[in-house]
């Protein structure tokens, strides 16, 4: 039977946490370290993004700021986690040979759970290894891991939720709505749990420790003798302290960094979330001609820069930046940048388990689309507030785009129509509905009130039924995503606009919308939808030969 040091660190700051995970992949990937079961605590409280992951995207850092808790960025994917000084972190760093793997799969994310789910049982708690690499109790997640290689090792870590502050995890992190879809819930309070609620008291730490140091012994078929770092570890984890500390590293990736000149599409699979960021340039001069060619458009544009971010798993961790790195400069030809990244997954350059290259690459087609939308004359920033729906924005315009869908949280909270179909456009300064519904009019539209996400199923179908060619509506951002697959089944081509101001996402409150009982105001963007009803009433203009060789 195998030994295997056990390291028990005391609770550190997340700097100090994330380079020492760091220091032990490299030198077990070295050959110059033992394998490790690390347990880790956190303190001060800390929020991590995984390593594809922006820190702006996925972190409130004004409340952090203003409550002292640290930022900081994993060495491994996944999604963005907080820690407050009551969880226990758990951590394999061993030889890939253990296991005889060199890609991790959804067979070794399972294996290495089974030990965890066993301590649960041994604390007196019936818990399930949940694809692609959770532990639920009862459908609730209680412990989420990740993973990361480095030479002939890899790390993979995972938390154990003791005590758990989900108000201020609500607080600190921006909860990603894709995921919210799959799961079938709205609240995150209902997707985690803790050992404190599910037993009513919080046991010693270290009977937690316990458990889990049989359980790793058990499933994993070793012996763990508890030791300390080696005197070439204490060294190079203090030559990594700074570099984890640094705005650098926290903030390596930051994919907004140029609002005006970039679009953006973000897609859910089963093996997590994938959003492509594109900064672009555009052609100089887009012609007179009236009959546009996308393709062409296209060509003549040029991507500046691409940033691929997620709460996905990759192999290697560097495999992203590289790939970034042979995308940029390329022409906005969407047949060759999906050759780009083709490549990279038929040569195994970048494995992401769970998730193939359809999946991986359907946001960069959702992105080259709104890109698509500025040869319209649209300016790239608008272009980014406007998504599609069962046709590309060039096809759905030129259909007959005969019904305007306005969403109930626009109207004033002051209004006796708020929560039903119609509007009076009583002329309230503060409710943007009744300017929408005038645009609409203008345009010899029907204009509807959508009052709950059942009203707006059933107004698509009865749409359907009528004959409708397209529509257009306004939601958020957010709403979308959650209800693209929704929005496709209706087999209706639509252009949606982003509405303005906080959403019920925003406020983790998605149930109340999707009930109708949303009680916050939002705003529409009038500019926008005033510039895309326009773009419908005429022709999209194309290239003249002085263009294509400007």
């Amino acid at each position: 039977m195998a030994s295997w040091r056990l390291l028990d660190t005391p609770p550190l700051a997340a700097a100090d946490n994330m380079a020492l995970d760091e220091t032990l992949l490299e030198l077990r990937g070295e050959g110059k370290s033992p394998d490790t079961i690390r347990f880790l605590q956190f303190s001060p409280r800390a929020v991590l993004v995984g390593y594809h992951q922006s820190v702006s995207e996925e972190i409130r850092l004004p409340y952090c700021r203003e409550h002292g808790i640290h930022v900081n960025r994993r060495v491994t994917g996944g999604g963005a986690v907080f820690f407050d000084e009551s969880q226990l972190g758990w951590e394999v760093v061993c030889a890939k040979s253990f296991f005889n793997v060199s890609i991790p799969d959804g067979r070794l994310f399972k294996t290495l759970c089974q030990p965890v789910v066993a301590a649960l049982e041994r604390l007196g708690i019936q818990a399930d290894f949940r694809p692609r690499n959770d532990i639920e109790v009862g459908g609730r997640k209680i412990s989420g891991t990740g993973g990361t290689d480095s030479g002939e090792a890899f790390l993979f870590q995972g938390t154990m939720l003791v005590d758990f502050d989900v108000d201020t995890m609500l607080k600190a992190l921006r909860i990603p709505v894709e995921k919210l879809k799959a799961k079938e819930i709205d609240s995150v309070k209902e997707r985690v749990t803790c050992l404190a609620w599910e037993l009513g008291r919080v046991p010693p730490l270290e009977a937690i420790k316990e458990a889990l140091r049989l359980g790793f012994e058990k499933h994993l078929g070793i012996t763990l003798v508890p030791g300390e770092l080696t005197e070439e570890e204490r060294t190079r984890f203090r030559e990594k302290r700074d570099d984890f500390a640094s705005s650098r590293w926290i903030h390596q990736v930051s994919p907004r960094w140029r609002k005006r000149e970039t679009v953006e599409a973000a897609c859910k699979s089963e093996a997590g979330m994938a959003r492509f960021t594109l900064a672009v340039d555009l052609p100089r001069r887009l012609g007179e001609g009236r009959e546009a060619s996308s393709s062409r458009f296209m060509k003549n544009a040029r991507l500046k820069d691409v940033y691929i971010t997620g709460d996905f798993l990759s192999f290697p961790s560097r495999a992203l930046y590289d790939l970034e790195a042979e995308l940029r400069g390329s022409p906005l030809d969407r047949a060759l940048l999906r050759g780009i990244v083709r490549r990279y997954f038929q040569e195994g350059r970048m494995r992401i388990p769970g998730m193939d290259f359809e999946d991986f690459v359907r946001p960069l087609d959702l992105a080259l689309e709104k890109v698509a939308i500025a040869r319209f004359g649209i300016p790239l920033e608008h272009c980014n507030r406007i998504s599609v729906t069962n046709g590309a924005f060039e096809d759905i315009v030129r259909k007959d785009l005969s019904v305007l869908l306005l969403p109930y949280c626009a109207k004033s909270t002051e209004c006796h129509l708020r929560y039903r179909k119609g509007c009076r456009d009583c002329g309230e300064e503060r409710c943007t509905v009744g300017p929408a519904r005038r645009l609409g009019l203008q345009r010899n539209m029907k204009v509807i009130s959508i009052v709950s996400f059942e009203d707006l199923w059933a107004e698509l179908v009865k749409m359907k039924e009528r004959g409708v060619e397209a529509y257009v509506g306004c939601c958020c951002r957010p709403f979308f995503a959650k209800h693209e697959e929704d929005f496709r089944k209706s087999r209706l081509p639509g252009i949606l606009l982003d509405i303005d101001d906080t959403t019920c996402y925003d406020l983790d409150r998605a149930r109340e919308a999707y009930a109708g009982e949303f009680r916050n105001q939002t705003a529409l963007d009038l500019e926008l939808l005033r510039t895309v009803l326009d773009a419908a009433a005429a022709p999209a203009p194309s290239f003249s030969q002085s263009d294509r060789n400007a």
